[in-house]
């Protein structure tokens, strides 16, 4: 039972060590925070306004080449489609090419 007790006492002591330490972690982040948030906040604000007029000279061409992705990515879709139905297609067309060739043609009428 005492073996029991002494280890409860060592658990006990290691938990305040640990809380000890979290505590003084959590002053130390707080104090950095603190010293620190005007030089980020300065940081913000000056590559903020930096990346805004940046976005504006370069949006126009991003839309540009967003909008031929778009086109392109439609084109190839279309051809998605149509491709398996290209035995049909060529098998329509020489049906008609037969056709055209095998009936007769109307004189011309003067």
């Amino acid at each position: 039972m005492s073996g029991l007790i002494a280890l409860a006492v060592i658990a006990f002591a290691g938990f305040c060590i640990l809380a000890t330490l979290a505590l003084v972690g959590f002053v130390l982040k707080i104090l950095f925070w603190v010293v620190f948030f005007p030089i980020r906040l300065a940081f913000r604000l000056l590559f903020g306004l930096l990346g805004l007029g940046l976005a504006a000279v370069l949006a126009p061409i991003l839309l540009i080449v967003a909008g031929v992705a778009v086109v392109g990515a439609l084109i190839a879709a279309i051809v998605a489609v149509v491709a398996p139905m290209l035995p049909l297609i060529l098998l329509g067309l020489v049906g008609w090419a037969i056709y055209r060739a095998s009936s007769r043609r109307p004189s011309p009428v003067i």
